[in-house]
């Protein structure tokens, strides 16, 4: 091997990515839109996969033209906060907003595992379990990214995707975003039921003070879809400057303490 071949090999080795897997536009600001912000301007590679247009919202009943005018509306704003928070590289799957759950898992993990195989992520975020606001559609785009984190490795698993020059490859890590009980509490008093976890269960922790003003200008972007006013009002009592993630799977071993970077044993 030459030298300039080696230099090559190292510099793709070196290089980290970042794929978000999230339901709806939306979705990616209002929840780890600081770290993906901090990430992009590192230098990561960062991939968002939404797999929906977010065309039924509360927003619905306000626009003429119906869903199909709402889905290119929110589909925009999503294209634009992408933008603001670093994201070079967008997938919109196109499913039904409100039916994930009816989706053919196969199919749909399928297209993740494609994805990955493609882009190649060290680290894999999403959604947890709970979906955090259990909404059907976040739920299920947690099962499908969690199936498609186990099976992007197996060379049995999509053997259609081989003939496309795309090798079995597996993430390191695989994070679900989290909120502390403490802040889940919280919202929950403001009306706004949200699932918490444990002190334990968050293995990350990290401060976005640098990246909370890009992260609600991207937030600002999905206009009049979620609670930006209250946003701003829990910004000023210090609840989003720093946002945490649970490691559901990790082939790197468990971390001995809490981490400040998803990348932590990658880097």
């Amino acid at each position: 091997m030459s030298k300039e071949e080696g230099e090559v090999e190292q510099k793709m080795e070196e290089e980290l990515s970042l794929l978000v897997v999230f339901a709806h536009p939306d979705d990616e600001s209002y929840g780890p839109g600081g770290t993906i912000a901090r990430y992009a301007s590192e230098g990561v590679k960062v991939t968002l996969i939404c797999a929906t247009r977010g065309e039924v919202s509360i927003r619905l009943n306000r626009i003429e033209g119906g869903p199909k005018r709402l889905a290119e509306l929110r589909e925009g704003e999503l294209r634009q906060a992408s933008q603001i928070l670093g994201i070079k590289d967008l997938r919109i799957l196109g499913y039904g907003d409100g039916k994930l759950s009816q989706v053919d898992p196969y199919e749909a993990e399928g297209r993740i595992v494609k994805i990955i195989r493609e882009v190649r992520p060290q680290v894999v975020l999403t959604f947890g379990p709970d979906g955090i606001s259990g909404h059907p559609d976040h739920i299920a785009i947690s099962q499908l990214t969690t199936a498609a984190f186990k099976s992007a490795g197996d060379k049995k698993k999509y053997p259609e995707h081989f003939q496309e020059e795309l090798a079995p490859y597996e993430p390191q890590k695989l994070y679900y975003t989290a909120l502390p009980r403490f802040i889940a509490e919280t919202m929950k008093r403001e009306d706004l039921p949200l699932f918490g976890y444990e002190d334990d269960q968050i293995a990350t922790i990290i401060d976005i003070t640098p990246y909370l003003e890009t992260k609600m200008k991207a937030i600002y972007c999905h206009r009049g879809q979620g609670d930006y006013e209250r946003f701003v009002e829990r910004q000023n009592r210090g609840l989003l400057h720093k946002e945490y993630f649970h490691l559901a799977i990790s082939r790197l071993g468990e971390p001995g303490e809490k981490e400040e970077d998803l990348f932590q044993g990658l880097r």
